[in-house]
């Protein structure tokens, strides 16, 4: 199977059973729509379906697709899909009809090029954005977007309007939208930021004690009041009465 070109099979039944059938067969279930045209339920070998792919596009790629049985090609691409979780092949996949006239969504990864003097000097290269969301005609889709940070000192950033794009390819981000900046060494930053800890840790009062600056409680004041009045003098008590009838 060659990169872009894809053969599959109308399937006339569908359901669980049917498919779990199809998938020991060493076919796929495969649903094509889009357009004007109504849904196709198709089978094809997930062999074929890797193999068709570019290896660096992935799902980007364009495939022109031949349904045995009928006349020409349909143009899709692969809008969705479902891998095995530890042999990695398809279990089955949707194919979006497009018109390679129009413009479609596509992501791409993002690759950094180029020494940064900034980077050279201790600053750190921060990437926002690893993989770009853009818009163009489906045969048009680059394998990726290179970056060249060779003219980044620290505090510099590549905005979204800085990009170099292919003709015809337009990201979908705001202009002011930042992808990538080099940052000030961490050195320094940890070196404040453990000194802003030395001297807050220094003017910390010992857990219990009222700060210099902190007037106390107004009931610890009253406290100190009272405690600083002498303690009112015991009255002498009374002397014992006579019991009735005794003498003196």
């Amino acid at each position: 199977m060659e990169v872009g070109k894809l053969t599959a099979q109308l399937r006339t039944t569908t359901g669980k059973e049917t498919n779990t059938k199809l998938r020991a067969k060493g076919l796929i279930p495969v649903v094509c729509y889009g357009g004007k045209d109504a849904p196709l339920n198709l089978q094809l070998s997930p062999v074929d379906l890797q193999k068709s792919l570019d290896p660096v596009k992935g799902r980007n790629t364009l495939l022109m697709l031949t349904v045995e049985g009928q006349q020409g090609t349909i143009p899709v691409m692969v809008k969705d899909s479902q891998k095995h979780v530890l042999r990695g092949h398809f279990l089955h996949a949707d194919l979006l009809r497009v018109d390679v006239s129009k413009p479609v969504k596509a992501t791409i990864p993002v690759a950094i090029v180029g020494k940064s003097p900034g980077i050279a000097a201790g600053g750190t290269l921060h990437q926002v954005y690893r993989t770009l969301p853009i818009t163009c005609v489906p045969g048009a889709i680059p394998a990726k977007l290179e970056i060249d940070i060779s003219t980044l000192n620290i505090g510099q950033a590549i905005h979204a309007s800085d990009l170099k794009l292919p003709v015809g390819v337009t990201v979908a981000l705001a202009s002011s939208t930042t992808v990538c900046v080099v940052t000030a060494p961490k050195a320094e930053k940890g070196a404040e930021a453990a000194a802003g800890t030395e001297a807050a840790a220094g003017t910390d009062a010992k857990p219990g004690a009222a700060s210099a600056k902190t007037p106390a409680p107004a009931a610890a004041k009253a406290g100190d009041k009272a405690a600083a009045k002498p303690a009112a003098a015991a009255k002498p008590a009374a002397a014992a009465k006579p019991a009735a009838g005794g003498k003196k």
